[in-house]
């Protein structure tokens, strides 16, 4: 395919250079676009690897799929625009894709039998008897005669109940979806899942087993408690009371309470709990234990280390007269019995205790004990649940790790007292920090951004990247958090915000940057400070369930267009990629057309009162409607909204032209007519490719010429300006001190800038139309101002002297 694409390339290069240059525009254009996207993916997925954002492990499939579709065609466009330039880059891409889906992959689940495994061999295998399951099986291998009979529906049944249903693509949409902050939404996927699974059927196989089950380690009669078994339930992470129980089931009806269990897996709690703990949908497949139903006379829960004992010397007995269940979802207050620890523990003195609702003596004695067993044979204290039947026996119903708190846990913070200097800002990244007020508007002053800085700045600049180990936190006037910025701010934690920032501090003031609330307080406000520290303790979880996806797909390498590593084989992750199609794309455009004016035979000469012979064509309603019939257009045919306010700085009536010298390409002239050319030739002309949100621009004076290439519309993301100035007729000192001038002024009006030699590059991006109009109406009344500035320049000072001027007079021009 792509021998064709060269082909065809070379065939309009040569023959039908309009065509290619149109061409060239509407994939750009597109590419743009898919720019757009990639970014917006870039921030969702970093929202989602740093927990910012508290979604489900299957969005980061959805995400990774959007991307590489994303990233794909921007290739695509991109090699449209030069198909012979670009031909390395799909392979690159192909090696970053098959690294992105190895890291997003998902373990492969199992769903053959065995679907039922005894209750006393469930120690032996967790993954396929789950939490509860398992740590009731170690139970019985530890040889505690109090551990109940019964057997475990596995994990792997669950796997071939979603099979046999063809459920998984629709949990797997769903599960896409999911977000803990979405409370309706949330809601709503749940109840749907669940409708589902409850109308699904349990597979053949899973019956038969559950049927031999019923009888060969239950009698087959009884009433059956059907309890949840969830993979990672009843382990460091409790989920306690988070998943469905159905109690006193008679035997016909194991299955349908089977279902009920199972659909309980998807309720919005047990849902919200599951992700916020970094765990997966398959971490948590669902097994099911089947036990016999205690007709209880009391029951309740012992902790082997008592919470509430300040000395920790004391075991904590809990009870209710019946089932537990009121104990457990906290309807009732029960009744308690404290024991002080020891291989013969013994009641707590000042103890008393309703026997109604509490064993004897005796029994608590012998719960303390047992707890106090299994706190030993598990390593860890426990949280044993138990009940006790009218003939006076007592039964294990679970046992787990008792969730302890942490020792000098931060308890709530108290409401922020400073009143803001600034509040309602967007946020790009989050997170607080505190330091003094740095103004980085030049490339200059970024190179000199102090540690520990407030960065102000008119816009999120991608050379901000090499400093932003320094900042403390960055204010910007535009920008988003879609910027290549706004990614690896998030990735180190620097708070960002956006909005009107650049009249409000002086240098040197010491603020706090609240990323969180969008807000900025004078001083350091440590409460903010301490918020942001206690938010950023993400679950270690979470990092850790993402931790492999970020190198490949949101971790930004190419922070320098110069550097040697900006190349398709620099790429190492989607997001090199992204920029380094958006930086090859803008490149594309900026060298459009050659200064021969390939391809501008069938351009409009416009008609001005400047010295200037100006041709321009018509790429896409740069021009207004009629205008291809005229032989001349005047300024007011012109459509294109930055050639507009380009023309109105290159045209300000405070520059004066002179009336008989006509610029055109004199350097050209001279070397090829020897004063017989037409100075009217196309040859030498300045020329302009103009649509309605965009321009390119060859403007030719004397011996210098200057190139325009700009894109502004409505999307801040996909507005920039890129800008050449080379040559002069003054010696090679006097030229670059005009460089030195148009230098600095642009960097007042936030470009950055690059001199080489004679040459100056500057370039401006992702701001909104209004400041990218400015912008080029700035650049316009800078080109007009400093056509013949190397003949007079001879100094520094001078340029100090005139630079001043020139901001003033520049601030009277309007937009």
């Amino acid at each position: 395919m792509l021998p064709l694409k060269s082909l065809k390339y070379w065939a309009e290069t040569m023959l039908a250079p309009r065509a290619l240059l149109q061409r060239k525009y509407e994939a750009f254009k597109i590419l743009l676009e898919y720019d757009s996207q990639a970014l917006d993916l870039v921030a969702d997925l970093e929202e989602l690897f740093y927990g910012r954002n508290l979604s489900d492990r299957m969005q980061a499939n959805c995400l990774q799929i959007q991307m590489s579709q994303t990233v794909y065609g921007m290739i695509g466009e991109l090699q449209e625009m030069h198909p012979r330039k670009f031909t390395d880059l799909l392979t690159e891409f192909k090696r970053i894709d098959l690294k992105v889906r190895n890291a997003v992959a998902l373990p492969v689940v199992d769903s053959g039998p065995p679907y039922t495994v005894p209750l006393a061999a469930a120690g032996e295998c967790p993954d396929l008897a789950g939490g509860k399951g398992a740590n009731l099986g170690r139970v019985h291998s530890l040889g505690h005669v109090e551990a109940l009979p019964g057997f475990v529906v596995t994990a792997n049944a669950f796997q071939a109940y979603l099979d046999h249903n063809n459920l998984r693509e629709a949990v797997n949409k769903r599960l896409c979806r999911m977000e803990v902050g979405n409370v309706r939404l949330l809601s709503s996927l749940t109840l749907e899942l669940q409708e589902l699974f409850l109308a699904g059927e349990v597979p053949p196989g899973v019956i038969a087993e559950v049927e031999r089950g019923l009888v060969t380690y239950l009698d087959g009669t009884g009433r059956l408690a059907v309890r949840s078994s969830a993979m990672a339930e009843d382990s460091e992470i409790s989920f306690a009371g988070q998943y469905a129980s159905e109690l006193d089931v008679h035997p016909d009806d194991v299955l349908e309470a089977y279902k009920r269990v199972l659909a309980g897996k998807y309720c919005p709690r047990a849902v919200s709990y599951r992700i916020t703990n970094g765990l997966t949908d398959n971490d948590t497949a669902m097994a099911v234990l089947i036990v016999p139903m205690i007709d209880a006379c009391s029951s309740g829960v012992v902790y082997s280390l008592d919470p509430d004992c300040l000395s920790r010397d004391s075991v904590g007995v809990y009870g209710v007269s019946g089932l537990g269940a009121s104990l457990v979802d906290g309807s009732v207050v029960p009744v308690k019995g404290s024991l002080y620890r020891g291989k013969e523990p013994r009641l707590v003195s000042e103890c008393a205790f309703d026997r109604a609702a509490l064993p004897d003596e005796q029994m608590l004695i012998q719960l303390a004990k047992c707890a106090l067993k299994l706190e030993e044979q598990f390593g860890c204290p426990q949280d044993m649940e138990w009940a006790v039947d009218h003939d006076g026996q007592y039964h294990i119903l679970q046992t787990r790790p008792l969730q302890q708190e942490v020792a000098g846990q931060v308890g709530e913070i108290a409401p922020i007292a400073a009143m803001p200097l600034i509040e309602g800002l967007e946020r790009a990244a989050g997170g607080a920090g505190c330091g003094k007020v740095y103004f980085a508007r030049s490339g200059e002053e970024i190179a000199r951004i102090p540690e520990g800085a407030i960065v102000v700045t008119p816009a999120l600049k991608p050379s901000l990247l090499t400093f932003s180990a320094k900042m403390n936190g960055v204010l910007s006037a535009a920008g988003s958090r879609a910027s290549h910025f706004g990614s690896v701010a998030r990735e180190m934690g620097i708070p960002v915000l956006v909005g009107d920032v650049l009249d409000r501090f002086e240098p040197g003031q010491l603020i706090t940057v609240d990323g969180t609330a969008g807000a900025v307080y004078d001083g350091c406000v440590e409460g903010v400070l301490t918020r942001s520290c206690s938010d950023s303790q993400v679950s270690q979880r979470i990092l850790d369930l993402y931790k492999g996806m970020v190198p490949s797909m949101v971790h930004l390498n190419l922070v320098d267009p110069h550097a040697e590593n900006f190349s398709p084989s620099g790429c190492e992750s989607m997001h090199d990629l992204v920029r380094y199609c958006h930086e090859m794309a803008v490149q594309e455009m900026f060298s459009l057309v050659d200064k021969r004016g390939l391809g501008m035979g069938s351009s409009k000469r416009l008609a001005t009162s400047l010295p200037l012979v100006v041709y321009l064509m018509d790429l896409e309603r740069g021009l207004v409607s009629g205008a291809e019939q005229k032989k001349e257009v005047q300024s007011d045919d012109i459509k294109s909204f930055p050639m507009q306010v380009f023309w109105k700085g290159l045209s300000d009536k405070r520059v004066a032209w002179p009336e008989k010298m006509t610029h055109v390409d004199w350097e050209e002239f001279d070397r090829m007519s020897a004063g017989i050319f037409n100075k009217d030739s196309k040859l030498l002309a300045s020329y302009g490719l103009l649509a309605e949100d965009y321009m390119h621009l060859l403007v030719r004076f004397g011996y210098h010429f200057s190139e325009v290439d700009s894109l502004c519309g409505p999307v801040p993301g996909h507005n920039y300006i890129k800008f050449r100035f080379k040559g002069g007729g003054a010696g090679f000192d006097n030229r670059v001190l005009r460089l030195e001038f148009i230098g600095k002024a642009l960097e007042h009006y936030g470009f950055e800038t690059e001199i080489r030699g004679d040459m100056l590059l500057a370039f401006s991006s992702r701001l909104d139309s209004k400041d990218t109009a400015n912008q080029l109406a700035v650049l316009g009344y800078l080109m007009a101002a400093t056509r013949m500035m190397d003949m007079r320049l001879e100094s520094s000072g001078q340029v100090k002297a005139e630079l001043a001027k020139f901001i003033s007079a520049a601030e009277g021009i309007d937009v």
